[in-house]
């Protein structure tokens, strides 16, 4: 069960992005190249959205070259750092909807989970398709930063929306450095923190009220 921490921010365009790639504050810590990926990611839910009322978050990502299914289980914490996401991770592979639920508990899923989905009907609530450019960054004492800029596009009830946003995954290290290094981001570049869930997000898409 890995655990999530991870702190992200919304961009207002996908240009934005040159402008933070060639800003020493971030070039400093780059010693890889970048990885590049495009795909769509399915987010499915029971039809009365049971699984995001109790803190789970469910998806596909069918197009890899070995599709997957993403189980979530967490909360943003405002409250202690604007963007914070704290949360449990559980992935396993994707061989169709029928087979969704068994696969995630060979991988060690929550009963609660298991139980609050048995029965129901899962339904694609909404779509992302995006394309992820990503990189590690070695910070000081061993710290180790996965940073991800995410472009694309969510599709909810007939209607998108654009959607672009830079993540930092907490890879190794103390979470005191995480908070450090993207708080001078922050301040470097004025970034809004991600204050609503891509739940919460596509429920408005849909013209509906966020829970």
């Amino acid at each position: 069960m890995p655990s999530s921490i991870r702190i992200q921010y919304d961009l207002p365009n996908e240009a934005y992005l040159d402008r933070l790639l060639t800003d020493d504050l971030i070039l400093r810590y780059v010693k890889d190249d970048y990885a590049y990926s495009r795909h769509r990611t399915e987010f499915y839910d029971t039809p009365d959205w049971l699984l995001t009322a109790n803190g789970y978050s469910l998806d596909v990502a069918p197009e890899l070259v070995i599709p997957v299914v993403h189980l979530a289980r967490g909360r943003l914490a405002p409250e202690e750092l604007p963007g914070l996401f704290r949360g449990e991770l559980w992935t396993a592979p994707y061989e169709g909807l029928e087979g969704m639920l068994s696969a995630l508990k060979e991988r060690g899923a929550p009963e609660e989970f298991l139980e609050l989905a048995a029965g129901k009907e899962l339904t694609q609530h909404f779509v992302i398709a995006h394309s992820s450019k990503s990189t590690t960054l070695y910070l000081p004492d061993r710290t180790r930063i996965c940073m991800s800029f995410d472009s694309g596009v969510m599709t909810a009830g007939g209607r998108s929306a654009p959607c672009y946003e830079l993540s930092m995954d907490l890879l190794f290290g103390e979470e005191g450095q995480l908070i450090n290094y993207c708080q001078q981001i922050q301040d470097r570049f004025e970034l809004p923190p991600v204050l609503r869930s891509r739940q919460q997000r596509a429920r408005e898409l849909q013209g509906k009220r966020p829970e």
